[in-house]
């Protein structure tokens, strides 16, 4: 695919998102150098290991992948012989070994079902004859061990040995009384690689040796005692000897690994490859991408597409927005979509989204589109999008555009994906559309698929009575004044230039001018095409809703499904679980039966009393097995008004006035009282419950208690006090109480005042009568 398309459709941006899912070098270098292809099977492949690799994560759990060093500077200097490398290097090679090795037993575990991770498998060779040695000579902290060689060991020996021997001699000949004035610290220092001590400076000379340094302070002298001068030189060769021992370990091992460079490469590009799939199969989860259907016949129908560059950039916004979901089709009958519509609504967006997609799946990643969505590979892609001025090489916009056209004519494959943006333009409106109509029809000619974005009349025009091409408009709304970035097949999208003049603040009267150049021909076709825009746009809202109905439909069967086969599933388990509680009662009644047979062999018992209990037994196992009955549900009664029912609550029956057919409701009158209750709180009065209620047996029955009813009212309000005294009439009379004494106090008289006000007009009050006390008033009532 031609760099300049691939730059325009910003598939190298893609591919930046998707390195990040990566976890190696190796991993990132190997997505960056991801390119389209043409044919078929090698589209076909990645989506396969993808596939396989989702199925195998899910039985064995995640890749075992970790990050891994890349290699590539250890390894060039490993193909020069005589090369050394250092043991850092070994330590990343054999990470990288033992990673292979993992990911390759991970990888086996598919079997047959994952057939492309095992090709893959089989790649990553078997290098225990390089890891073993590189583990046995170096640590994991870069150190070489004693037993990489048997001179390295004995050396190293000798060193501890002889380290041993200066220590115990300046500790035994220095380390004395006699020498504590002159040392400075009893401890055993280096210096250039040489033991000394630490001796203070006016006692320079007290201890014959050479002085290899000083403190800062000056106070403090380094000295080598003469004593031990040998031994320091015995160390220095024994130190000469190790690093040549060192060194040959090294050349043996950099000459192993030169011995398996290529095997090495291969593993490293068989990791790297493993890790550009895990990070294509983690972009594909968070980018809900996907696969599509495999077409032969030629054309795309992407359902539901969205721009992966616009879903990432909504990603990392601090309030996340939905992308606006479009639909892309192409078809042997309908090659080329006539994209029109408003400024900054959508139009290029919709142009990049069908190339990206088109790079991305050829490409052999994952497409973030819906369910269902078809593919068949172009031979090629050429997109024109943006300004391609170029002073450099004195091209025009239109010239170079049309440099561009004339390079996509030049050879162009049959089914070939053409995407132009603006085409036609920059130019003399007429003969740039002129030139539009013939590139296009030159495209059409040679099998080539395409989408052209214009405000063109003329292309809109052609594209509306053409065979082979349609017009796409982007829908924009006109209760908001604001695009909705949603495509209307077959309708003819209008640039509204004045409206969005308008809505950018231009002046009514430049407005007015404008509309004034147009004739009334064409002002009345703008109108019509925005009359028409907007009913297409209340069509796409309407099937937008439907959708969207379809789809909670579809939710909501799902749910049902699921919770019948819940609900079968516990059927079974209970089911199940009955079965093998009586297989357990019927082994334990044999086991039973067999014990009472036991006891009549033996005759120590009558036979009379073991065939009671065996019979005992049995009808107990019988019982036992014979599933319960569960009784009906008791039938609702119907209330009707003038039936009698029996309140619990209150321990009185009533009559039933009405019944509320909105919520149910019974309207009782208790007495002199009238009630609205729920028909839970009554029971209906007759036969059996009758019998019940009227002999005080009635479940939920309490007789009234003998009380007198009294309610004082000192210290209240006059406000507060009359709710009460209607409240204690209420009670009452409920409970069948004649009179009342209600306590108000004397004080100034105010409240009782009131309180027998309110009483001589209340229905339910027979009569007042003052009691012996005269801050307490009896009340008859009504029967």
């Amino acid at each position: 695919m031609p760099e300049p398309t691939l730059t325009a459709l910003e598939f190298p941006e893609l591919l930046r998102v998707i390195q990040t899912y990566a976890v190696s070098d190796l991993g990132r270098d190997f997505l960056s150098a991801l390119k389209p292809r043409a044919d078929l099977p090698r589209i076909q492949a990645p989506f396969r290991q993808l596939q396989e690799l989702r199925e195998l994560q899910y039985r064995e759990g995640p890749l075992p992948l970790t990050n891994f060093p890349l290699l590539t500077t250890w390894l060039n200097r490993a193909t020069v012989r005589g090369s050394l490398l250092p043991p850092e290097a070994f330590t990343h090679v054999l990470q990288a070994l033992r990673l292979s090795r993992q990911l390759k037993h991970y990888l086996k575990l598919g079997g047959d079902l994952a057939p492309s991770l095992a090709a893959l498998a089989d790649r990553l060779r078997d290098l225990t004859a390089l890891a073993d040695p590189i583990a046995q000579c170096i640590s994991p902290h870069n150190f070489i061990l004693d037993q990489a060689s048997p001179g390295l060991a004995q050396v190293r020996r000798e060193l501890t040995d002889t380290r041993e021997s200066v220590n115990r001699q300046i500790k035994q000949s220095f380390f004395t009384p006699e020498y504590q004035d002159v040392l400075q610290n009893p401890i055993i220092s280096q210096r250039h690689g040489r033991y000394v001590i630490p001796i203070k400076a006016d006692h320079k000379g007290a201890i014959p040796g050479i002085i290899h340094d000083q403190s800062q302070t000056k106070a403090t002298l380094y000295l080598e005692p003469l004593a031990v001068v040998e031994h320091n030189n015995a160390l220095n060769l024994l130190h000469n000897r190790e690093k040549r021992e060192e060194e040959a370990v090294l050349r043996r091992l950099t000459d192993l690994l030169r011995a398996y460079l290529e095997d090495v490469h291969l593993t490293l590009a068989v990791l790297a490859e493993l890790d550009a799939i895990q990070a294509k199969a983690r972009f594909a989860e968070e980018f809900r991408a996907r696969e599509p259907i495999w077409r032969t016949k030629g054309g795309v129908d992407f359902r539901q597409a969205r721009h992966p560059l616009l879903v990432q950039q909504s990603r990392g916004q601090p309030v996340a927005r939905d992308v606006v979901p479009i639909d892309l089709e192409l078809t042997p009958g309908r090659r080329f979509l006539i994209i029109s519509g408003a400024n900054a609504g959508g139009k290029t967006v919709a142009l990049k989204t069908l190339g990206l997609l088109t790079l991305m799946v050829q490409s052999g990643i994952p497409i973030p589109v819906a369910e269902g969505s078809e593919f068949c590979p172009f031979a090629a892609i050429f997109a024109d999008i943006g300004d391609p001025q170029d002073l450099s090489q004195h091209l025009s916009t239109f010239s170079a555009h049309l440099k561009r056209a004339l390079t996509m004519l030049t050879g162009l494959p049959e089914s070939a994906l053409i995407l132009l943006d603006e085409l036609g333009t920059a130019t003399d409106p007429t003969e740039g559309g002129a030139l539009a109509l013939a590139m296009l029809q030159a495209f059409y000619q040679r099998g080539a698929y395409g989408s052209a974005t214009t405000h063109l009349p003329i292309l809109k025009s052609f594209a509306q009575k053409t065979e082979g091409f349609e017009n796409v408009a982007v829908v924009f709304n006109e209760e908001t004044r604001r695009p909705t970035y949603r495509l209307a097949y077959g309708v003819v999208g209008a640039s509204n230039a004045l409206k969005l003049a308008r809505e950018m603040g231009l002046s009514p009267e430049i407005l007015a001018m404008a509309e004034g150049y147009l004739n009334q021909d064409e002002l009345r076709a703008y109108r019509l095409l925005a009359q028409v825009e907007a009913a297409q746009q209340h069509l796409a809202h309407r099937e937008h809703e439907l959708a969207q109905r379809d789809a909670e439909l579809d939710r909501k069967n799902q749910e049902l499904e699921q919770r019948l086969a819940e609900v079968a599933a516990e059927r079974d388990r209970l089911v199940n679980e009955a079965k093998q509680q009586a297989l357990a009662r019927i082994k334990s009644a044999e086991a039973e039966f067999k014990r009472i047979l036991k006891r009549l062999n033996t005759g120590e018992e009558p036979w009379g009393r073991l065939r009671q209990e065996f019979s005992g037994r049995q009808a107990k196992l019988l019982d036992d097995l014979t599933p319960r009955a569960v009784p009906a549900p008791a039938p609702s009664p119907r209330f009707l008004p003038g039936q009698q029912v029996f309140l619990p609550a209150l321990g009185l029956t009533g009559k039933i006035l009405a019944v509320d057919d909105r919520d149910g409701r019974l309207e009782v009158q208790a007495r002199n009282v009238k009630l609205r209750v729920s028909p839970e709180e009554v029971t209906l009065v007759g036969g059996e419950a009758g019998k019940a209620i009227r002999s005080g047996t009635a479940s939920g029955y309490h007789r009234p208690p003998a009380w007198l009813p009294s309610l004082n009212l000192v210290g209240l309000r006059v406000d507060e006090a009359l709710p009460l005294v209607d409240r204690l009439i209420d009670q009452a009379v409920l409970h069948g109480s004649e009179k009342v004494d209600i306590i108000h106090g004397v004080g100034t008289g105010r409240l009782k005042q009131a309180v027998w006000q309110h009483l001589k007009r209340h229905t339910l009050v027979k009569a007042l009568h003052p009691d012996d006390n005269p801050g307490v008033t009896v009340v008859e009532l009504h029967d």
